[in-house]
């Protein structure tokens, strides 16, 4: 396999992997920007809607690095369950196994509480 296959293909599974900050929080501050623009004349936001407008892309990098920070903190500091795992205990659950079930509300629970522990540092003081 020649290098540029690889890296090729390296970059694809990175951008498939993270296609959530890669692909769609793009798309959704472009569809915001342009509902914004489009909607704009019919309902007022506040007394700076322009300043509002130009500020929206800064706050949704900052709930990226949000995401970003506590999926960090879930991968580091907690037991966070891989994929392959996953999906065996969501089939385990489908087929009826109490402690599969709560495996994965304690795995979702952890994600809930990385989540509250990072906002607490990225929460934008106003």
């Amino acid at each position: 396999m020649n290098i540029l296959t690889r890296i090729r293909s390296r970059l694809t599974a990175f951008f498939y992997a993270s296609q959530e900050f890669t692909l769609w929080l793009p798309g959704l501050v472009v569809l915001a920007v342009v509902g914004y623009v489009v909607l704009g004349a019919i309902v007022r936001v506040g007394p700076d809607a322009l300043a509002w407008l130009a500020e929206l892309p800064a706050l949704c990098a900052y709930a990226a690095a949000w995401l970003a920070f506590s999926w960090a903190i879930k991968a580091v500091y907690m037991h966070d369950i891989d994929r392959p795992t996953e999906r065996d205990l969501q089939s385990r659950v489908l087929a009826g196994d109490q402690a599969a079930r709560w495996l994965l509300v304690k795995d979702r629970l952890e994600t809930f509480g990385a989540l509250l522990l990072s906002l607490a540092f990225f929460w934008p003081a106003r």
